[in-house]
């Protein structure tokens, strides 16, 4: 039987029969046959599920006319079997008769007729694992006969053999997954796992096979990443929480002593990260309640829980999540459950804020997420000048339910009333907004300016207003001039040092003034606001990013995981995390990662984007035809790259030279009317199928401006995308000339980190790049 319902016998038949989704008959050139009448589409379907193909005419009356008398319905089934006769043995493929018809009994003839569902089962019951992931993705979460609900008795029956189909998936599926798993094959499990999720998003079999075969991979964070996902699912679908399945999925974390990259052993980091949180301490502290009259006093409460959050991370061991995760969860949403399931957190700060004209009273409460018990709790009264005696003594206060030690800091002035709420207006701005994408940095400047003038000692508003003007300046939305511009970032980032050495904000708004082409001196500066802020997702996020774009994968992979562990509810974090994998080899886990990141944020058009871009480069194209369609809910810039990125990627899957000749020469139209390019586009003509016209732009293009303090983003001229395990660029030495000219060899060499390519490229690296310094410096140096 199994054998009939394989590829074989799909070879040999002479019609072909698609069950799940809308029906379709077709011959074996897959060309379609049509049939009028929805009730002989579904008689031949029931048929074909029916055992040994055969039913009886009782049977298949009752089904399709049970409303009608017996002389009726008989009739109308003679009706049917002479329409359906008439299609068969009509058809061009014909050669007979393929429905035999009794008295009592109507059969299909067998072998005539090939289905998917039949060869589905022939799949799940055979040993051919990767066909049963191939065809069970194929149908995706279509069901059985979509475009035939006829209901009546047919509809009962078609309940139950869709239940029955799913039911023979699910066990099947189960049954493939623990003999990959047994085998070791954790490719084998995630494509299985991820083809039963596509069909079935709530199983929670296929999400514990998929989190034990991603921690068996190393792809620690994407376990808990996938956790959160299918916990928020979950909660949202059917009020529950995962069951023991998939906690015990989790948990075998534990059992894994070390973790299997792909590409290459893991080494730690060439840079020291952060050390870990006390004791696996979690604290989330969430935005207070505004319980004033005034809605417009909803800053200032964010403000307050915001202050007594950074305190406590500065001054003590434990892991604070970050604003921008802890702060989604407002009103209703404030469940301990969902929160602390959402943000992996130990311990709750919740609190309320009400203000009346100078009088405030400020309630806090600490919460075990383990027991829901209330460790401990207290109301502040005082005035508006007290706010930050009270926002101290509340830090205080849960530093010793924790059982910590707040150490001492440097003395921060206070502010006066009005100050104080421009200040945290400001730094409401810049925490929730998006500099690279909005006007945030620009509205927070002027706010930030009235704040140090009227409180010229007080250091975070230097350092606000240091990372404010840099992401303007890097933004090229200013109305100075560079470089009056530049010197306010500078005056703004050594006034905040010089108020409080442990201001992390200005080393990283030092760092984006330096020119992107002087590599060490942008890594010393990260690596001092890391020094004196180890657990900011800021800092940490940017460090990923610098070792990203010198080719060091993995550091920025651990960098960009501890981030996200950080601020688990950021999307930019997870989106690099996921990005890196696919840089360290981890394709499969990459493309799974930013799918789902992409269904958590639908309307993030730069997750999209990187969603559809390498899901093309990377050879997923069931994952690009399945997303590519969201691109038209963008309009304006968002719908250019978009559109830009789907012509990429459609000359990447075309066989059409023309389509790819067309896309090199937008390229080589950009490089003429620029006289540089970014190497993003070069390598992306290798996955097109053009290596030499990469290596022809790369060579043509300037890149002396990359060492100019004027010069563009360093966003815009990232290498990473060229030292990946994908890139034709380094099939050559002839491209380290090109490294040479942006800086990288001379890096490399003097600091003695090697990017993740030396170990595995086709000639000495080293050597390559140790000529390459020694024939001089590269042209603007």
């Amino acid at each position: 039987m199994t054998t009939e319902l394989g590829r074989d016998a799909a070879a040999i038949a002479r019609f072909h029969v698609q069950l799940i989704g809308p029906f379709r008959l077709a011959g074996p050139d897959r060309a379609a046959i049509p049939i009028q009448g929805r009730r002989t589409r579904a008689l031949l379907a029931t048929l074909l599920l029916a055992p040994e193909q055969t039913m009886g005419r009782e049977r298949l009356a009752g089904l399709f006319w049970g409303d009608r008398s017996d002389a009726q319905a008989r009739a109308s089934l003679r009706q049917c079997l002479l329409e359906l006769r008439g299609v068969l043995s009509g058809s061009a493929e014909s050669d007979g008769d393929h429905l035999i018809a009794t008295r009592e009994t109507v059969t299909l003839f067998p072998g005539a007729f090939a289905c998917d569902v039949l060869a589905v089962r022939g799949a799940l019951a055979s040993h051919d694992w990767e066909e049963a992931a191939r065809l069970i993705d194929g149908v995706g979460a279509a069901p059985l006969l979509q475009d035939l609900e006829l209901g009546g008795a047919y509809g009962e029956w078609l309940d139950v053999a869709r239940a029955e189909i799913d039911a023979r998936m699910a066990d099947g599926l189960a049954r493939h997954i623990a003999a990959r798993e047994e085998a070791g094959d954790s490719a084998g499990v995630k494509a299985l796992a991820a083809a039963w999720l596509r069909r079935d998003p709530l199983s929670e079999t296929a999400v514990a096979a998929l989190i034990r075969a991603e921690i068996a991979t190393g792809a620690r964070a994407a376990a808990h990443i996938r956790y959160q996902a299918f916990r928020d699912l979950l909660a949202a679908e059917i009020g529950v929480a995962p069951g023991p399945l998939v906690d015990a999925a989790l948990r075998s974390e534990a059992l894994v002593a070390e973790p299997l990259v792909v590409a290459a052993p893991v080494s730690p980091p060439a840079t020291p990260l952060p050390a870990p949180a006390n004791d696996g301490l979690v604290l989330a502290v969430l935005a207070f309640d505004n319980l004033s009259s005034d809605p417009e006093l909803a800053d200032f409460c964010d403000g307050v829980s915001e202050e007594i959050q950074r305190t406590v991370a500065r001054g003590t061991g434990i892991a604070v999540v970050a604003r921008a995760s802890s702060f989604q969860f407002r009103g209703p949403d404030k469940s301990i459950a969902k929160v602390a399931a959402a943000l992996g957190a130990s311990h709750l700060l919740d609190g309320s804020v009400r203000r009346s004209g100078q009088r405030l009273r400020i309630t806090a409460e600490l919460v075990e997420c383990a027991s829901h018990r209330a460790v401990w709790s207290e109301r502040f009264d005082g005035d508006l000048e007290d706010v930050f005696a009270l926002q101290d003594s509340i830090a205080e206060k849960v530093a010793a339910a924790l059982e910590l030690t707040l150490l001492p800091s440097t003395p921060i002035p206070t502010l006066a009333p009005a100050t104080y709420e421009r200040f945290l207006r400001a730094r409401g701005l810049l925490a929730d907004g998006d500099a690279q994408f909005d006007n945030t940095a620009s509205d927070a400047v002027p706010l930030l300016e009235m704040v140090v003038r009227d409180a010229p000692d007080h250091a975070p508003a230097w350092e606000l207003l240091a990372l404010a003007r840099a992401q303007v300046l890097r933004g090229g939305r200013g109305a100075l001039p560079y470089a009056e511009a530049r010197e306010a970032v500078i005056e703004a980032a050594q006034t905040a040092l010089k108020l409080d050495p442990r201001r992390g904000g200005a080393y990283r708004a030092l760092a984006m003034l330096e020119p992107w082409g002087h590599h060490a001196v942008r890594e010393k500066l990260l690596l001092q606001a890391l020094e004196v802020a180890p657990r900011d997702p800021a800092a940490l996020t940017d460090m990923s990013n610098f070792c990203w774009g010198v080719g060091r994968f993995r550091d920025a992979l651990a960098y960009a995981e501890q981030a996200c562990e950080l601020n688990p509810l950021m999307p930019a974090a997870r989106l690099h995390v996921a990005q890196m994998r696919a840089y360290v080899g981890d394709y499969d886990t990459s493309v799974s990662m930013l799918e789902e990141v992409h269904q958590r944020w639908p309307n993030n058009a730069g997750i999209l984007m990187a969603l559809l871009n390498w899901a093309g480069s990377l050879g997923y194209p069931e994952v690009y035809y399945r997303n590519v369609s969201k691109i038209d809910q963008f309009d304006g810039w968002q719908a250019r790259d978009l559109a830009a990125v789907r012509s990429y990627v459609e000359a990447v899957f075309s066989r059409d030279m023309t389509v790819k000749e067309t896309r090199a020469a937008r390229y080589r139209g950009l490089l003429e009317q620029t006289g540089t390019i970014t190497l993003s586009l070069p390598t992306g003509l290798g996955f097109i199928g053009l290596p030499d016209m990469a290596f022809e732009l790369v060579e043509l293009a300037d890149y002396s401006h990359v060492f100019d303090p004027a010069g563009p983003s360093p966003s815009l001229f990232y290498p990473g995308v060229a030292l990946g395990p994908w890139s034709c660029l380094l099939s050559h030495p002839r491209f380290i000339r090109v490294c040479h000219r942006l800086g990288l060899c001379r890096y490399w060499q003097e600091t003695g980190q090697w990017p993740d390519c030396a170990a595995w490229v086709p000639f000495d690296f080293k050597s390559a790049v140790r000529r390459a310094v020694d024939s001089g410096p590269a042209p603007g140096e």
